[in-house]
């Protein structure tokens, strides 16, 4: 599985936020990914919404 590397300026300020809010940087994580892929997450792939599945080529 691909595991994206955070950039390394990020990792302090994560890790006060999840330290505040007492819940693993993880968690943290993923609850703001969700949180900014919003409708994105509702979207499955290949539903035709991604550039390479327009044939224009464009963004919808």
């Amino acid at each position: 599985m691909y595991s994206p590397k955070i950039d390394e300026g990020l990792i302090p300020v994560l890790y006060r936020l999840a330290k505040e809010r007492k819940i693993p940087m993880t968690r943290l994580v993923n609850e703001i990914l969700r949180n900014a892929l919003g409708e994105s997450l509702e979207d499955p792939v290949g539903a035709g919404n991604h550039p390479e599945g327009n044939s224009s080529g464009s963004l919808r």
